[in-house]
């Protein structure tokens, strides 16, 4: 299946639910392949200069799925369009760190049990969040990536 056919697959398949965004109301939620990403918050520390977003994953896989996150090519956008990798991601209990130089992330994810995600990315400074780019292997074909890209602007 072609990238175009892939990306136009992905907007068909986006559902919404409800976040606070630094204090405005968004909508942001979405379903891919057989996996629910729902933003939960985002914070900004101003005096670390980090901002923060965490999520909950959860898997409509049958039984136990194997979750391979690219932890290089999952990144956050600014307003921009300046993409930023993160300096930390922890997944559950699983913590990896940009200079632990790992290119994957990986969680075994329980049918229907929501597990706990965080992005944090340092050097922020005063940009405004976009979008985050997830980057994770098919559940189906092994090897085989998908990319998803979940909007979070203020509206």
């Amino acid at each position: 299946m072609s990238y175009f056919k892939c990306s136009l697959l992905l907007l068909l398949v986006c559902s919404l639910c409800t976040v606070q965004l630094q204090g405005q109301e968004i909508k942001e939620a979405y379903v891919i392949d057989d996996l629910q990403i729902d933003v939960k918050a985002v914070s900004l520390d101003q005096n670390k200069d980090t901002i923060t977003i965490d999520f909950f994953l959860i898997s409509y896989h049958k039984g136990v799925r194997e979750f391979k996150l690219n932890t290089y090519a999952t990144q956050v956008i600014d307003n921009d369009g300046a993409k930023h990798m993160c300096a930390n991601m922890r997944m559950g209990r699983v913590l990896v760190s940009l200079a632990d130089r790992q290119n994957y992330l990986h969680y075994l994810l329980e049918e229907n049990l929501p597990v706990p995600f965080r992005l944090q990315v340092s050097n922020w400074g005063d940009k405004e969040l976009s979008k985050v780019v997830f980057v994770f292997e098919d559940s189906n074909e092994e090897g085989k990536f998908i990319e998803a890209i979940l909007d979070l602007k203020k509206e």
